[in-house]
């Protein structure tokens, strides 16, 4: 008799099972009923000081300021430690926004370095930036407008604009608004819809300018440094799923608030 080739899942429906049996046993949290105010960016810093000016450039150039922006070098053997206090003592007296540099003795990873990033900041929501990509300038204030406007979801997400070398970034437009509508339209996944994904971008955003409240952050325990406990291998998307399976999330799959590299993979670090 032939052997029944079958398909497994790339996400682990026992696992999203599991944590929601968890997450039963918590008290409910509830989204806040007014408009979010402020906004930390948090970046995980790699082995990327080559592209480090460029994902500063774009910080310095948003239309709305963030509130905090907080950097958390991953005992990267580069110069991004240099890089990233040389920029915060140029700009941390030039207006509101709180700066933060965390250094982490040893390497931990990249979900590791983002659950310390985002126990530092202080805001309502954490917007993340990966320290190779580079943000639309109006990707906090879209963020802010959009989370004001969709109460009920705990994350938005969006497509990237993918990018290699220096010029092809230089040239392009830096407003979400040069590519379509802002934010709009946003397409919002249900957290009953969690039960049908199968593949890893059935839910699908780049990590570099999604955004979310930093209470679900807290809620669902923060990103998953043991793989072996995530539902899906990437700890970006399994992070994304988990928020999903208890609130609303949107995503703007035709507006980008980001540009994405495709030629600056490192090993280690932010790979996991």
């Amino acid at each position: 008799m032939a052997r029944r080739l079958v398909r497994r899942s790339e996400v682990s429906q026992a696992g999203l099972r599991q944590f929601l049996k968890e997450m039963d046993g918590r008290p409910r949290v509830e989204l806040p009923l007014e408009a979010p105010r402020t906004l930390a960016v948090v970046v995980p810093c790699f082995s990327h000081a080559a592209y480090l000016p460029d994902l500063l450039e774009s910080i310095v150039a948003q239309t709305r300021q963030p509130d905090e922006v907080i950097f958390v070098d991953d005992a990267s053997p580069d110069a991004t430690s240099e890089i990233v206090r040389a920029f915060v003592a140029a700009h941390q007296e030039s207006g509101d926004c709180r700066f933060v540099v965390l250094v982490n003795d040893l390497n931990m990873g990249q979900a590791a370095s983002l659950n310390r990033g985002i126990s530092a900041a202080s805001s309502e929501l954490i917007m993340i930036a990966n320290d190779d990509d580079y943000l639309m300038h109006d990707a906090v204030e879209s963020m802010l407008a959009l989370f004001g406007q969709n109460r009920h979801v705990a994350l938005i997400g969006a497509h990237s604009i993918h990018i290699v070398g220096h010029e092809m970034l230089a040239a392009a437009p830096k407003r979400s608004a040069a590519y379509g509508p802002p934010g709009l339209p946003l397409i919002v996944h249900r957290p009953e819809e969690v039960r049908g994904y199968r593949k890893y971008n059935d839910l699908n955003m780049t990590h570099s300018g999604s955004c979310f409240l930093k209470a679900a952050w807290e809620a669902v325990g923060g990103y998953r440094v043991a793989k072996e406990q995530r539902v899906v291998p990437f700890s970006d998307r399994d992070f994304q799923l988990r928020i999903n399976a208890m609130w609303p999330v949107a995503v703007a799959y035709e507006t980008p608030f980001s540009f994405w590299r495709r030629d600056a993979s490192v090993d280690g670090g932010l790979n996991s």
